[in-house]
């Protein structure tokens, strides 16, 4: 800003960095808006990647991060409900601001502090009140991923939606349907991080998860269920935690759970370690005690801690719960196939073959398990040999 201001231009932090000073947060990411056109920007800054040349924003590389510099513009129709047709650059601050979503996030600051703000953003902070700028039905209209984030504040800064913007998300919910999966997913992410166990009355009877179909339809029943279980006295795990939790209550959560993280482009990794975790919870949940090695194995360690920190949630921090998974997971014999003392080269050093090596880890492995034997090269070999010795692993030659 500095930089932009010495040469002559008008520049301002904008958006969510002001509402987030306001609200006495760190910002988590910082935006500029100035009079300065993106071949002005690029012109005064040695570092610049053209993230969104067309509608007038230039990332700038400063101080050690990135910051997103956006001409002023105003914005015509958006015709795919996502962007603007055409943008057009002006000189005044405030016509930038009138083209933004909510009151929370129309403000500026100067370069010495000033607040910039024609919509009373700061008053509806102060009220905890999310209010769209202008027609909230129209700002909807325009892109309907600002119904998700119009949930997504509400949740994650105690909000309440003013009676204009409330009746416009029921109106215009159908605005959501268009709206790629990955847009949404990337605002549910940012919820799962959210105190959203507060608010699970109003999750499950918004209308968007329903009017978008599955997977998002799944999530009606999977907050209903917390809902039920709830009121907790944890706050929930951030993150994927959060995310598997929602799937806890919904039939065959482990099968939606997966195709849901899919759908929603968090990789196929993380979709599986989810499937896993909540595979695991429902079992807690149906009275399993204490998981068997076998079935943590089956999950693997990052999905068994990733329910220990779920079940943590759900037993509302009772501590010998907590405690006895802790164990059990400290206890695990193994956990992968490539965790076994003797190596696969060993097994075909002894003179293993093709499928025989494979079928050899495997009864190894389920002895480890069961408590039969030790992960110790020694014992491994030697129950190896015993089994080669008796034929039980050779295969038809």
């Amino acid at each position: 800003m500095e930089v932009l201001c010495r040469s002559g231009y008008a520049a301002y932090l904008v958006g969510g960095a002001v509402r987030d000073l306001l609200l006495g947060r760190t910002p988590a990411d910082l935006d500029v808006a100035t009079n300065a056109h993106p071949e002005d920007v690029k012109s005064l800054f040695a570092r610049t990647v053209d993230t969104g040349i067309r509608h007038g924003t230039v990332s700038v590389w400063s101080a050690g991060v990135w910051i997103e510099v956006t001409t002023f513009r105003a914005e015509g129709p958006y015709g795919d409900g996502r962007r603007p047709d055409f943008v057009r650059f002006v000189d005044d601050v405030h016509a930038d601001l009138a083209r933004r979503d909510f009151t929370i996030n129309a403000m500026a600051l100067d370069l010495h502090g000033r607040l910039v703000d024609p919509f009373d953003g700061r008053g509806d902070l102060a009220r905890r009140l999310l209010r769209a700028v202008g027609d909230p039905a129209a700002r909807f209209r325009e892109d309907g991923l600002r119904l998700v984030r119009a949930v997504r504040f509400c949740v994650q800064l105690d909000l309440k939606c003013d009676p204009a913007t409330e009746a416009a998300l029921i109106e215009t919910a159908d605005a959501i349907c268009p709206i790629a999966l990955e847009r949404i997913g990337r605002e549910l992410e940012r919820l799962s991080r959210a105190p959203w166990h507060a608010h699970l009355d109003g999750l499950a009877s918004t209308l968007l998860w329903r009017r978008k179909g599955e997977p998002l339809a799944w999530l009606e029943e999977g907050f209903s269920w917390l809902a039920r279980e709830g009121p907790f006295s944890l706050a929930p795990p951030p993150g994927w935690p959060s995310v598997a939790l929602w799937f806890v209550g919904v039939d065959d959560g482990p099968r939606c759970a997966r195709q849901f993280a899919e759908s929603l482009a968090y990789g196929k990794d993380m979709a599986r370690q989810i499937e896993r975790a909540v595979r695991l919870v429902q079992a807690w949940v149906r009275g399993m005690d204490v998981p068997s090695p076998e079935l943590l194995y089956e999950a693997g360690r990052a999905s068994a801690e990733m329910a220990a920190r779920m079940i943590a949630f759900l037993a509302r921090g009772d501590v010998f719960e907590v405690a006895r998974w802790k164990r059990a997971i400290r206890a695990q014999p193994l956990w992968d196939r490539s965790d076994l003392a003797l190596p696969a080269e060993e097994l075909l050093a002894m003179g293993f073959r093709g499928k025989e090596i494979g079928e050899c880890q495997r009864r190894l492995v389920r002895h480890i398990l069961r408590g039969e034997i030790e992960n110790q090269a020694d014992a491994l070999r030697r129950e190896a040999m015993a089994r080669r010795e008796r034929g039980d692993d050779h295969g038809p030659g």
